[in-house]
């Protein structure tokens, strides 16, 4: 009898020591999990800075080429209705992150999508991280109106005071649409 026991003895901590082990193979990938997910959530998160810090870059690019490009018309020649055009008008650099911007006229009525004539325009930040990471974020930017002094048609270069356009800051507009 003494030695058929003692095989117990030897079976029994076997299957202590293997859920043991499974035990700590199942909190080491729980942990490693949480870990994963808090740099997931810490990568988006800067992704999302980067691609609003690609869209305040963007309202200062605007502002400061728009009579050089033709009121932003060298920016539209290729866009498409309602879609943004597949290759970026310009990609930038924030903190390591890639940021593409794209641009599209609203919808301003005039159905050319190639020219704009109520000084928005729609501007996406694309910022690419690790792992496939993405954030992309939209905004209609433009000139303020009122600020612009427009009158109609006129020649949308100077404001009522005869300053520049390009001298006056892009605002941001809730996107409605």
């Amino acid at each position: 009898m003494a030695c058929n026991e003692r095989g117990m003895a030897l079976v029994s901590v076997m299957l202590i020591l293997t859920v043991l082990l499974t035990l700590a193979h199942v909190l080491t990938e729980k942990v490693w999990q949480s870990t994963r997910q808090a740099a997931d959530a810490a990568n988006r998160e800067q992704l999302f800075w980067a691609a609003q810090a690609g869209i305040e870059a963007a309202r200062q690019q605007l502002s400061a080429s728009y009579a050089s490009s033709a009121g932003w018309q060298n920016f539209l020649m290729s866009a498409v209705s309602r879609a943004y055009p597949t290759t970026p008008a310009w990609v930038s650099e924030v903190n390591g992150q890639t940021v593409e911007i794209y641009l599209r006229d609203n919808p301003d009525g005039d159905g050319d999508v190639r020219s704009d004539n109520d000084l928005k325009i729609f501007v996406l930040a694309r910022a690419h991280g690790r792992r496939g990471a993405e954030v992309v974020m939209e905004s209609l930017c433009g000139f303020d109106s009122s600020t612009a002094g427009r009158q109609g048609q006129a020649d949308l270069s100077t404001n009522a005071a005869g300053t520049g356009l390009s001298e006056l800051p892009v605002s941001t507009y809730h996107i409605a649409d």
